[in-house]
């Protein structure tokens, strides 16, 4: 089967929402990360490895999801490439900024669960891989996936709310 040209077309509108959302609307590299999408989307679907042909757009959403949470992996991980940042460490230097953003982090998973804050950072910090994380908790691969998503979303509440307490108070 042959997907047609508007297909792709309203995939990759949806596509681009979708990165602005969750990347922002002013990132430079939605674009990158709407055509990694498609990319994967099309080799799956050239491939045969869709099992739900009639649910294509929820699994190029999947696919999105992923490339997404690769992009911010990878800007948590790599340093920033010459020339970015360089207005950030003219101002303060590089230790301080860290503390600064350590401290908020720190604060918002010491108010989690022990259990949330193991995983995610075990998998954030650590690195560690889903199935090394699911032997050491005892977790099954959906309890896993449930209980990541979970904790993330308490942590941005927690995270955000101490954020907001933060400018509230003129820091």
């Amino acid at each position: 089967m042959k997907l047609a040209s508007e297909t792709i077309e309203r995939y990759q509108r949806k596509l681009r929402y979708k990165a602005r959302y969750h990347l922002g609307s002013f990132c430079p590299d939605v674009e990158d990360v709407v055509q990694e999408t498609l990319l994967r989307f099309l080799q799956a679907h050239d491939e045969g490895k869709i099992r739900n042909p009639n649910a294509l757009g929820a699994f190029a959403s999947g696919i999105c999801n992923n490339v997404i949470l690769e992009y911010r992996r990878r800007l948590w991980r790599d340093p920033p490439a010459e020339g970015e940042g360089k207005n950030l460490a003219a101002t303060s230097p590089p230790e301080i900024e860290t503390l600064e953003r350590q401290e908020p982090i720190a604060a918002a998973l010491a108010q989690l669960s022990e259990r949330d804050c193991a995983i995610l950072r075990a998998f954030f910090l650590h690195e560690r891989t889903k199935s090394e994380i699911c032997g050491d908790l005892g977790l099954t691969d959906g309890q896993f996936r449930v209980a990541l998503f979970r904790a993330k979303d308490r942590f941005r509440k927690v995270y955000t709310q101490g954020l907001k307490h933060s400018a509230g108070q003129g820091h």
